[in-house]
């Protein structure tokens, strides 16, 4: 009896735990919280709403390279070019990466901003890149404007 009781109440505060990750009740307060996270802190929230997003998505079938699983918030990242490359092409890369060509974010990580190019090694070892993915992401699924998106993120990153 007792561990039941034990795990009802960790089901429970699971639940509850999960809710606060996916939902917010003020979209404002919940596009600034994101636009202050670290690429760390944005992987779990990024992954849940991926998980959320995309229930039974087969990653394997996209054949990522090793250097794809190289962080959490690496993987994360990857993973949201393959499924919304469209989205990252709205932004700027702000860790000015044009030298190498690159035209948006999406180039970041996918050779031509397109899935089949291949993938582009670059943003597995930049975290201005996969900041700024996961927070277009979470801000795109709270139901932000691009042009509000992208003055934000301008904001943040234009100066680092």
């Amino acid at each position: 009896m007792k561990t039941l009781s034990i795990l009802l109440a960790c089901a429970i505060v699971l639940l509850f735990l999960r809710v606060d990750i996916v939902s917010s009740d003020d979209p404002q307060k919940e596009f600034e919280a994101i636009g202050k996270m670290s690429p760390r802190d944005l992987a779990p929230k990024a992954k849940t709403v991926l998980e959320k997003k995309y229930p039974n998505e087969n990653w394997d079938k996209y054949h990522f390279p090793k250097f794809v699983y190289l962080k959490d918030e690496v993987t994360t990242g990857y993973k949201i070019a393959v499924k919304e490359p469209e989205l990252l092409a709205k932004f700027p890369c702000y860790c000015y990466c044009e030298a190498m060509g690159h035209k948006n974010l999406s180039y970041c990580y996918l050779k031509g901003g397109k899935l089949v190019k291949g993938f582009d090694s670059h943003a597995a070892g930049c975290n201005t890149c996969n900041g700024q993915s996961m927070m277009a992401f979470l801000w795109n699924d709270l139901g932000i404007e691009q042009p509000k998106m992208q003055a934000e993120m301008k904001r943040i990153f234009e100066h680092k």
